[in-house]
């Protein structure tokens, strides 16, 4: 059965490393370009590149690579381009990657066409009108800046009822912190004029009453996040790989996954044990659902990757987003709060007193921290959180990541030098959105945004990252803005913090690698680490800075192997024989089309070595990417998806009906079998279930 989307279909194997080669034989020979290496403190260029079963195997001279030519190697021509290490992502939200490719984006320009209300309207009609989305069902968009509203007038939920008002719209926040929705979606999420506002939150009201009107932000959004909707397993697939393409075009060969709830959690889990990962994914549970990991994902396997999966560490929030004036500062914002609050300077997250027994909890856990600050009171919130965690002891290590630290003052720099924290600055605000920080914050503390230059200079080694999708995902315009520091308007945004092209490329390649503790295997060329690796177009050092953002990423290479431009025979089908065995771990199914055991009713035959002697015994039927069961009482519904012979099953919904005990022994017995098979066999009308080499189920079909 092939999966839907054709373009990311690709077979897992491709994605793995090639054959093993004798020691002086290199699967590919990279050569006549500016292979630039990222080791050192200035820049340094090798003539040729190697690579042997996926790792660097040579950094070097032509000549030596050459000599590592056997029948089977290929050789590339640079033809002048040049060659980097893979991208990291310093941060993002990799879980919306999978969503946007079915979300209408309504960036402002020059990213977008969401300029003003009539031309997000216009782009959210023509979007639903392209995508033929009946009535009734949710229109999402993203990317929407109230900053850039001409004269103020912002988009409301009035403007959304009146165009669509048959269906529920969400329109995103560019900072992700919130949304716009109309009367329907309202109802859906259960926010209403009697909705409190939490502390923390805004909840923007209609003027005169108390009628949710625009915003919903902060706090007074997690109810919305949690209850986004899920994706059956075989979007779950597609949508992975269609997420994780997005980064491939960027260059971005690891990808951060920066705030990660439960859910989202299983979602890139089951995804990842299924072989649907073309890139490195690294994800942070948020402070509050990590002990709901730790019960699924205990600590002992965090910072490990398993198919190209780890969970990194652990994600705080402390404030919210300068642009939506949510950030919190020491001093007021020039033109109040998102609400029409008066002297308004924002808000805390969480309490201090909250925010520190969260900091001493993951340094207790001894797993990195990833805390999100914005402003300068939330940055002095972080470093009081942090001495409170330590207790005076700073000898221990500890990965400390600061996320975005966009309003860090002066006298922040020694404290992080001191505590060895890495400040993940973000730079493209410098572009997108130094207007609105200058006119809420004034001129003097926009001119200091993210000041990676005067960081450099004190020792510390940071990152740089998009906060995709805030941004948009563009590792060069994200260069580009660190170098440059020009304003959308083309003002100067403190020109003195600009840094040389080669740091900007630092805190992508060999910085962002020790933010992830993987400066052993990658962020730079150098012999046994893996061959992650980006071609641009140009070098961005040898050319005109202001042109860096028109670089362009002609190919992404995952362990040796292209993954971007997608390889020729990635719309190959997966296809199956009628009688084998298949990889089923927890929650898994058969796959419908495409084996014996599809569009047949099985009927449970023996249990855990005992024959079933019920009267009407459970029954299984695998139909068109559905799993039916009937337990004799209760009905157990889910979806299921096949990626190169492994399967992987969504989440199994049961009615919860009462019956005579004896089958509900029987119903809940099996339910418990399913759920630790480990594979299973089909032999014509024969479906064996296995743990380990037990069989602990047989079932019979005679259809």
């Amino acid at each position: 059965m092939k999966l839907r989307n054709s373009l990311i279909a690709v077979s897992c194997s491709t994605f793995l490393t090639a054959a093993p080669l004798t020691a002086q034989e290199a699967d590919s020979i990279y050569r006549n370009g500016a292979i630039l290496t990222m080791t050192g403190d200035k820049p340094t260029y090798v003539e040729a590149l190697a690579v042997t079963d996926g790792k660097i195997s040579l950094v070097g001279t032509e000549e030596d690579a050459l000599a590592m030519k056997g029948d089977a190697t290929k050789v590339i021509d640079l033809d002048g381009k040049a060659l980097l290490p893979g991208f990291l992502d310093g941060h993002s939200h990799y879980i919306n990657s999978l969503l946007v490719a079915n979300q209408c984006k309504l960036y402002a320009p020059p990213s977008g066409t969401g300029k003003d209300v009539p031309s997000i309207i216009a782009e959210l009609e023509r979007f639903a009108g392209e995508r033929k989305i009946p009535k009734g069902e949710m229109i999402m968009g993203y990317g929407y800046d109230d900053t850039v509203m001409p004269g103020g007038r912002l988009l409301n939920r009035g403007d959304l009822d009146e165009a669509f008002p048959d269906n529920p719209v969400r329109i995103e926040h560019v900072s992700m912190h919130g949304a716009v929705m109309n009367s329907l979606a309202l109802d859906y999420y259960e926010i209403s004029a009697e909705t409190k506002t939490p502390p923390g939150g805004v909840i923007v009201r209609k003027p005169g009453t108390q009628e949710p009107w625009g915003l919903i932000m902060e706090t007074a959004f997690l109810p919305v996040m949690a209850k986004s909707e899920p994706m059956t397993a075989q979007q779950e697939i597609d949508w992975s790989r269609a997420g994780q393409m997005l980064y491939a075009e960027s260059g971005i060969t690891t990808a951060h996954e920066g705030a990660t709830h439960l859910a989202q959690f299983q979602t890139i889990k089951r995804a990842s044990d299924a072989g649907a990962n073309i890139i490195d994914i690294v994800a942070y549970p948020f402070i509050t659902d990590v002990d709901k990991v730790l019960a699924e994902h205990p600590v002992e396997k965090w910072t490990k990757y398993e198919n190209r999966f780890k969970v990194g560490g652990v994600k705080i929030t402390v404030d919210g987003s300068p642009q939506g004036r949510t950030a919190f500062f020491t001093t007021p914002y020039l033109t109040g709060g998102p609400g029409g609050e008066k002297n308004w300077s924002g808000e805390p997250t969480f309490p201090q007193d909250l925010a520190n027994q969260m900091v001493k909890k993951v340094y207790e856990m001894n797993v990195p921290l990833l805390l999100h600050c914005n402003g300068d009171a939330a940055i002095d919130a972080f470093l009081t959180a942090f001495e409170f965690a330590r207790e005076g002891d700073y000898s221990k290590p500890w990965n400390v990541t600061t996320i975005h630290t966009q309003f860090m003052r002066k006298d922040h720099i020694p404290k992080f030098v001191e505590y060895k924290v890495r400040p993940s600055f973000y730079t493209l605000h410098t572009f997108y959105f130094a207007e609105a920080h200058i006119a809420n914050r004034g001129e003097k503390q926009a001119m200091y945004l993210s000041p990676m230059r005067d960081a450099i200079d004190a020792g510390l080694r940071p990152s740089n990252h998009t906060d995709f999708v805030v941004a948009p995902l563009d590792q060069m315009m994200m260069l580009s803005s660190a170098v440059n520091r020009i304003s959308r308007g083309g003002a100067k945004i403190g020109p003195d913090q600009r840094v040389t092209p080669f740091e900007g490329l630092k805190a992508m390649t060999e910085w962002a690698a020790e933010q992830y503790d993987e400066q052993d295997r990658k962020g730079t060329l150098e012999v046994g680490k893996l061959a992650d690796l980006v071609i641009l177009s140009k070098d961005p050092i040898k050319v005109d800075p202001m042109t860096i953002k028109d670089i362009e990423v002609v190919k992404t290479i995952k362990e040796g192997v292209t993954i971007y431009p997608a390889p020729a025979d990635a719309k190959a089908p997966i296809a199956a024989a009628s009688d084998k065995t298949y990889s089923w771990k927890a929650h898994v199914c058969d796959m419908a089309d495409v084996n014996s055991a599809a569009n047949k009713t099985w009927t449970l035959v023996t249990l855990n070595g005992k024959k079933v002697t019920a009267e009407k015994p459970p029954t299984m039927k695998f139909s068109g990417g559905k799993l039916a069961m009937f337990g004799g009482i209760n009905r157990l519904n889910g979806s299921y998806a096949l990626v190169n012979d492994a399967v992987i099953m969504g989440q199994l919904i049961s009615t919860k009906m009462a019956g005579p005990p004896k089958l509900m022994k029987l119903e809940s017995e099996f339910a418990k079998v399913i759920s630790s098979v480990e594979k299973f066999h089909v032999h014509g009308t024969e479906l064996e279930l296995f743990r380990g080499s037990k069989v602990v189920a047989t079932l019979h079909s005679s259809d």
